[in-house]
């Protein structure tokens, strides 16, 4: 069995991104990164599919879901473990190989829709992006995001796609 996967849930990521986030507030430990909430939703988009045949998704080890994030970036593929209840006692286990053909373009949405949310969340941007800067350095935030969603946007399209807010980020900085 094969699952290919040709986009995400924006709607989703978005969620899982802003509750991520939210819980920042209440913990404070910079603890919200693009991999992580990636991870988060390409698991409960895998677990949705498989669930509607009466499959569970096992659970991913720290390495399976590494693997599973560089699957998304490099368009490859992963085999995941699936097991179903057949009764009290016994289960069934099956392998099924997710497949990912996700357009640049797509992948570029969801790093813009991160981006967004962080931008939004001044206590998550100034706590654990601009605190972390070297000596405070706000002109390297372009450099910095990229970094933070791995590349899918330059810091050239950062500066270009949120213009505005990196202004007044600058502005109520300087």
């Amino acid at each position: 069995m094969s699952i290919v996967l040709r986009e995400l849930d924006e709607e989703k990521f978005n969620q899982n991104v802003t509750v991520n986030l939210d819980l920042e507030d209440l913990y404070e430990g910079c603890q919200t990164n693009f991999k992580s909430v990636l991870i988060e939703t390409i698991t409960e988009i895998i677990s949705e599919i498989v669930e509607a045949d009466g499959w569970d998704l096992q659970y991913f080890e720290k390495d399976k879901a590494e693997k599973l994030f560089n699957a998304f970036m490099e368009n490859s593929e992963i085999t995941v473990q699936l097991i179903k209840k057949i009764d009290e006692l016994n289960y069934d286990f099956k392998e099924v190989t997710i497949e990912f053909n996700i357009p640049e373009s797509e992948k570029k949405k969801i790093a813009e829709i991160y981006l967004d949310n962080v931008f939004d969340y001044s206590y998550y941007f100034d706590e654990c992006i601009i605190y972390n800067l070297d000596e405070g350095d706000i002109n390297l935030i372009p450099e910095v995001l990229s970094n933070e969603i791995y590349g899918l946007l330059s810091p050239d399209e950062i500066k270009a796609k949120f213009k505005l807010k990196l202004e007044k980020i600058i502005d109520d900085k300087s």
